[in-house]
């Protein structure tokens, strides 16, 4: 009788040591998954901060464009009418009817914008330089030509400055907006991270329950 008692007794203790490393070994899963649930959420919330950084900083280059594109746009306008005033002056200076400054110009800009977006055959490029090079050339004689009387030069003058500064303010157009796409691009990344972040993290709480 007495040797069945012990022999339970015994029993019972293994079991309770038994029950106690279970208990032990579940706290320290728990406590491992508490960890990783944490470091997890740290991170997501670090990403979500470093996303809205890259936000802030997307949306202030997308209004510095805005503001150069506003600014260059003003400055055409200014061209626009200065050379109103140029060709009114030219048609007293220029009874032969030759080609307006204003045209030579335009077909300038245009015929560079082409040498600089359309991919041509080195034949077809070296055409387009050379008629580049003739146009810029009228260009500069008939500006001579007109630089004769003062109030032209002056136009001229004014005209070339104002499109200088048009050209500044889109090259700033480019540069800002070129920044803006490289700040949202980071922006999205980051929120993407953060979400990938946030799903090992609900995990790591799920295996935090069942160790409880």
């Amino acid at each position: 009788m007495l040797t069945d008692l012990e022999e339970k007794r015994g029993r019972l203790r293994q079991e309770s040591h038994a029950i106690g490393d279970r208990h032990s070994q579940l706290n320290a899963e728990a406590s491992k998954w508490a960890e990783r649930r944490n470091e997890l959420n740290r991170a997501t919330e670090g990403l979500i901060e470093r996303a809205k950084s890259f936000k802030k900083l997307r949306d202030e280059s997308n209004k510095n464009v805005a503001q150069s594109k506003k600014k260059r746009d003003e400055c055409n306008e200014n061209i626009k009418q200065l050379y109103v005033k140029i060709e009114d002056l030219q048609k007293k200076h220029n009874p032969t009817g030759e080609r307006s400054i204003r045209d030579l110009s335009r077909e300038i800009d245009h015929l560079e914008f082409r040498q600089q977006t359309e991919v041509l055959s080195p034949e077809k490029e070296k055409q387009l330089v050379d008629k580049i090079s003739a146009l810029r050339a009228e260009f500069k004689g008939r500006k001579e030509q007109l630089e004769k009387s003062e109030d032209m030069k002056k136009l001229l003058d004014q005209a070339q400055a104002l499109r200088d500064q048009a050209s500044t303010y889109h090259n700033q157009v480019t540069r800002f907006a070129q920044l803006a796409q490289e700040y949202h691009d980071q922006m999205i990344c980051s929120f993407k991270e953060a979400d990938q972040t946030r799903a090992e993290a609900d995990a790591a709480q799920k295996e935090f329950l069942k160790a409880q």
